[in-house]
């Protein structure tokens, strides 16, 4: 169970069924109600009711990373309102991860986004391989089933309380 609510983020786009697949799971073993909110709406207006309702988990739609017309941005206002955010990445086809995983990674820290985890969805879960490329990973769950998700949960939970 969660005490506060999370909003989930991809590192890059990735696949819209894949990502609402991983949050309904994530949502479900944290026993809380998901929600999903697209980019192109106004992050400021939704942050500032977050946490209205009890804790959630919250699916971001979209690419966190693009600058607004207006000039907002969702993860500089995830930074600023210091929402727990989760950032979920696929890997390749030959198990390695693309560039854009640590470009989202280091955006995040340059913006002060309190990351909670970095999840790999999909995919082999190459322990050795995850060690060597340095990036702070929390886990893995797969694409279909629960495989990887006892693990994973049990390490997010530990990270929520430090």
């Amino acid at each position: 169970m969660l005490d506060q609510s999370m909003v989930v983020i991809g590192a890059g786009p990735l696949p819209e069924l894949q990502m609402r697949g991983a949050c309904t799971t994530l949502a479900e073993a944290f026993g809380v109600p998901l929600s999903t909110i697209a980019v192109g709406e106004s992050p400021q207006s939704f942050l500032a009711d977050l946490h209205r309702d009890g804790p959630r988990l919250v699916r971001l739609a979209g690419d966190s990373g693009r600058v607004a017309v207006d000039g907002s941005c969702w993860i500089d206002a995830l930074g600023a309102w210091r929402v727990p955010t989760l950032l979920l990445a696929t890997p390749l086809a030959d198990g390695a991860i693309p560039g854009v995983v640590p470009a989202y990674l280091a955006l995040c820290q340059s913006r002060r986004v309190p990351l909670i985890g970095l999840i790999q969805i999909g995919g082999a879960w190459r322990l050795s391989e995850r060690r060597r490329d340095g990036l702070p990973w929390s886990g893995w769950m797969a694409d279909q089933g629960n495989e990887g998700l006892d693990a994973l949960v049990t390490v997010l939970q530990r990270q929520l309380r430090r």
